[in-house]
Parts: C-alpha cells; structure tokens; sequence
C-alpha cells in the first residue's frame, strides 16, 4: 500500500515530465522557420548580405526576389537553368576612382613606366594627357589596342595581372586588384548559392576583365567564359597581315598575338547585343552603374522576359569611404523612373572595401612625365624618331580636286577661321584641295554618279600637310583656348580631346588619300542635312548614330554606299571622313604647304 510521500513524489515526476514536455515544444518552435524568434537562435551560418546595411531597401528588396524565384511552385519561381544575373564591372562590382578605371591606369603604367620603350610617342602623350574626368570611349579603347600590339594573349593576361600588385595613389593601403565592393562581392557569393549563373559585361577589355576576376573574392563563381567584354584583336602570330583566318591553321606551339586592331567596345548597344550572342536568352537579374548600362538593363527588364525581371544600379554618391560625387536624389529618381532599383553606396553599403582601405588626402596627383615623354618635334626631326613613318615634301603625285572633279564645290574649313581651333590652320595658305592622283581619280567617279542623283559633292578637306597636324596638337595642349568650344565639342571637356584621339600625332589626311565632305543638293541648292556639322567632336558624328532622324540617316548612308562603291573606307567616328582603299602612299606623310608654289612644282613635274 502506497504511502502519502509516495503519492506526493509521483506528483511531482509527472508535472515535471509534462514540463519538459512543454518547454521541448516552444523551444522546437521558436527554431521553426518563419518563427519571429528563430532569427536570433545561433544557426551555424551567417545571415545574408552582411556587409549591407541592415535597413537597406535595396537589401530588402533583393533578398524577397531571390526568395521569390527560388520556391518552387511559386508564382515567379524561375528555374535553375534560366537565373542568370549579369553584372557590370567598373563602378558596379569594383572601383572606377583610382583616379579612373583600371584598364586606363594599366595603360598609363605601361606605356609611361613599365614599357615606354614599346610604344609610340603618340600613344605616350595620350597616357600622360589623362586626368581624371575623361570619357572612357572606344577612341580611346582603339589605343589600348594599339599599345599592346604583339603581346601574346599569356603575356598580356600576365601583365594584367602585375598591374593589379600596384599600390594605388587614390586609395590608402589598396592595390588596384582589391578593387572589389565588398557588398556587391557579396551578392555575387549569395546569388551563385542559390542556383544563379553570373556573367561579368564590362567595358573592359575581355582578357583584362578576366585577370581582374580570377584574382578576386567572385573569382569562384564567375568563371573565365563567363566574361564578355571590350574586343581587341587577336591573330596567330605570323597571319596577323592575312585578311582571313580562314587561311591558316593552328599547330601545337603557335602564339595568339594582339595585332593592334579593334573589334569592339562592350558599351551601350554592344552589351545586349554581346548578351544575346554569347549568353542566348535574356538575364532575370541586372547590376549597373551608368547610362551606358542601360541597354543591358532595359534588355534585361524588357516586357518579353518571360520571367520576372528587375534592374539595379548602383549610385557612387558617398564621399567619405570613396570618391563619390553623384546626388543621390537625382540620380535615384531617374533610375526609379527608368525601371530600376536604386542602390546608395552611401547609405545602402554598411562597409564598401576590406578593413583599413580609405581615400587618400588627394584623389589624383600631377606626375611629371617628361622623361618618358618624347616631346613634340618639327616634322623632319619625326621621321627618325618613328621609323614606321616617312616623311616627304614632294607634290609629284597630287591633283588639284578643282580640275578633277570639277562640279565638287570647296569649303576649305582650315584655310578660314570657322574650325575648331578659330584660326587659319598652319599650312593652308590659299583655299585649295589636293589629292593623290589616284584618290581624285575615284572620287571623280563617285561625283559623276551622285550629280546623276541630283547631288554635287562639297569639299571640307583633302591633303593635309603635316605642319597643320602639329597645329592641332599645340592646339589642344593649350586647354586655356576654348573660343570655339560651343561650336564644335559642347560636350566635351578640351583636354580630353587628345586621350581619346579625336586630335592625333599624324592623320591620314597628311598620306594625301583622305577626303572630308559632304552633300550638296542641287535642287534646294542648299547642304544636305546630315543631322550632324563637320567636325563636331561627339557621338553625334558617328555615321552609325540612331539619335537623328530618319531622313538624316538616309542622307548618310547616300554619301556612304556611293563612297563605298568606288573604293572609299569610311572612319566609325565622323560620317564625312573616307579614305581611299587602296592608298597609294600608305607609310608616308606629306609636308608641302598648300599653295600656288606647291602647285606649280606640281605641274611642273606633270609636264616633265
């Protein structure tokens, strides 16, 4: 028979059992996913995006899409073969204020410190002319190409790579490779582990943006073929002349070279076109920084995405733990208003570089690159200085384009004061055009077809002595002058003219086949409007721009296919300028004046 002290012990088991019990129950909840509590129970991980600021409605937004197209069975569930992410590099994933972006402080280094000996004295005066500010366009892309010319494409990525191992001046205790947003890097990592492919669509050359990666914190998960970028061109050493690579093959040994060409720049338009040629179907996720993301952007967020889609861009607007000088208020509303999600690196990024990295006292410091420099010298003195180009003063060969093509109407810009510099340009001493007899010859024939259209061919420019390319260089190095600025380079600042070639060491006009012109209508007997003024130093003059109307275009490509036709090659940056094909004096550069003297010594030598 149980005593009271029994019953009394048994009472007490089974209410503390039952208490066990209950206790076991709220705990096992309070770990339940979902649970209000659970986030602050010790999960063994990290929570996403830590180095995000807590209250960032970017963070917020970003983590529900991925919630979102990663349930199954869920309205946007998207999957796993068709998340793909693409991200913008400079300014996007890394930094582009050192003082400018790292394949241009590649080029400076190269051409001014490490190789100076490899590459033109043009090319080192476009290196040393570079301050902060300038447009990162493709003339300026077209001489990265042409410094690395004969690399092999081992060499260069190497290169690529040494660079990174450089201390910055813009930064404290950062070398150009630990150029990556922490929080962008980190994305990266969380999108990768939820079953996303990223792609890297950069401005960037290819093989440079290939280095950057595969030494960084994504370098796991972006792989080498997943990066499209600028396009230089590439040859098996030994073909680089041949027009075809159709005509050789490659055999154990042979070297992929850098010839110097150009085939690309993988901004505005190219990224979606690259996007749609190299990826095959539209990301769901974009990241970019600037207007020339857009494109990738709007192709990504395009209404016939199939999936649900959504753009970000990231606004450089803190000045304190970088370089930033954008309004946040702006620029997020304009975003906001084009589709996309703002990203503040101000107020959005809780840490932006590894610890111990801040701006330095100056972002960009004046070096003196004199040494490395050769300075601008009188023609003669140039032709030893660069053994590829010959200089001569003999007229032998030229023609007057007023007895060649005798309806062409001439409006020699450079013997008046309405050009880009404001004054009579050096060399041109009467309103005359000259060129090779051969390049008259041809453009004779495309004037006799055209006046059969109704039109007649005005002349801006033909032969241009060498002493009036070395005008424009004085010209451009005095930045005080910009008397004609408003006319002719609104859009630009005068000093970035040089870097990005729109002024030049020697220009094909100088070989004597190279003609600027334009229409001219013989029944409204005015110029024809091609949406653009000669010289006009800007996207605007590209022969390709969609900016203008369709008439204007139309006009264009009139003047264009007839040029074509007769053996002219047009320049992809100004819709007036061709060059005859088949140049007859391809190396050499001309020096004689513009002038009756000229003339006669010309038609003296005709005679004999």
């Amino acid at each position: 028979m149980e005593t009271k002290k029994e019953n009394l012990w048994r009472t007490v088991a089974v209410f503390a059992l039952i208490l066990c019990l209950v206790l076991g129950i709220l705990y096992l909840t309070a770990l339940a996913p979902g649970s209000p509590s659970a986030e602050t129970q010790p999960s063994g991980e990290e929570s996403p995006l830590v180095s995000w600021a807590s209250d960032s409605a970017a963070k917020a937004s970003l983590l529900s899409y991925i919630e979102a197209v990663t349930e199954e069975g869920g309205a946007d569930y998207i999957p796993v073969k068709d998340r793909i992410a693409v991200f913008d590099m400079d300014g996007t994933l890394t930094c582009e204020t050192y003082y400018t972006y790292y394949d241009t402080m590649m080029f400076i280094e190269y051409c001014l410190v490490d190789h100076p000996e490899r590459v033109s004295d043009e090319l080192k005066q476009i290196a040393a002319s570079i301050q902060p500010g300038y447009l990162a366009d493709e003339t300026l892309a077209r001489n990265f190409a042409k410094a690395y010319a004969g690399m092999t494409m081992e060499e260069f990525y190497r290169y690529a790579v040494e660079f990174g191992q450089k201390q910055t001046e813009s930064f404290d205790n950062m070398r150009y490779i630990d150029n990556f947003y922490l929080p962008m890097a980190e994305l990266v990592r969380y999108l990768y582990e939820n079953g996303f492919t990223i792609y890297v669509i950069s401005g960037t050359e290819r093989t440079t943006t290939r280095a950057i990666v595969a030494n960084s914190p994504i370098r796991d998960y972006v792989s080498p073929n997943h990066v499209i970028g600028t396009d230089f061109e590439v040859k098996q050493a030994g073909h680089e002349t041949e027009s075809s690579n159709m005509d050789f093959k490659y055999a154990n040994g042979d070297e992929l070279v850098i010839t110097g060409g150009f085939i690309q720049k993988n901004l505005n338009g190219n990224k979606s076109i690259y996007i749609q040629r190299e990826i095959g179907q539209r990301p769901v996720l974009a990241f970019g920084n600037s207007g020339s993301d857009t494109s990738m952007m709007n192709y990504t967020i395009d209404s016939r995405n199939p999936y649900r889609a959504q753009a970000y861009m990231v606004v450089a607007d803190d000045d304190v733990r970088e370089w930033g000088k954008q309004d946040w208020e702006t620029k997020s509303a304009d975003y906001t208003a084009m589709g996309y999600i703002p990203i503040s690196m101000k107020n959005d990024f809780a840490q932006i570089y590894a610890e111990g990295i801040v701006p330095s006292s100056q972002q960009y410091r004046e070096r003196d690159w004199t040494a490395a420099v050769t300075e601008a010298e009188a023609p003669e003195e140039a032709q030893s200085a660069d053994p590829d180009v010959i200089l001569s003063d003999d007229s032998s060969d030229f023609v007057l384009l007023s007895e060649a093509v005798p309806d062409a109407i001439l409006e020699i810009r450079y013997y008046s004061t309405y050009n880009f510099v404001g004054d009579r340009i050096n060399g041109y001493e009467e309103p005359l055009a000259m060129l090779t007899a051969e390049a008259a010859d041809a453009l004779r024939e495309v004037s006799d077809e055209l006046m059969g259209m109704g039109y007649r061919l005005k002349i801006f420019d033909a032969y241009r002595p060498q002493m009036a390319v070395t005008h424009f260089m004085n010209w451009a190095l005095d930045t005080e002058d910009t008397r004609m600025k408003a006319y002719f380079y609104p859009e630009l600042d005068k000093d970035v003219l040089f870097p990005q070639g729109y002024i030049a060491e020697h220009s094909g006009h100088s070989r004597g086949s190279t003609v600027d012109l334009t229409l001219f209508d013989m029944t409204t007997e005015r110029e024809v409007d091609m949406g653009g003024t000669f010289d006009y130093f800007g996207e605007l003059s590209h022969p390709d721009y969609t900016g203008i109307t369709e008439e204007q275009y139309a006009n264009r490509m009139i003047l264009r296919e007839v040029m074509l036709k007769h053996g002219f090659k047009p320049l992809a940056e100004e819709w007036w300028h061709f060059t005859l094909e088949n140049e007859p004096y391809p190396n050499t550069y001309f020096t004689f004046p513009i002038n009756s003297d000229s003339i006669a010594a010309l038609s003296q030598e005709n005679a004999a």
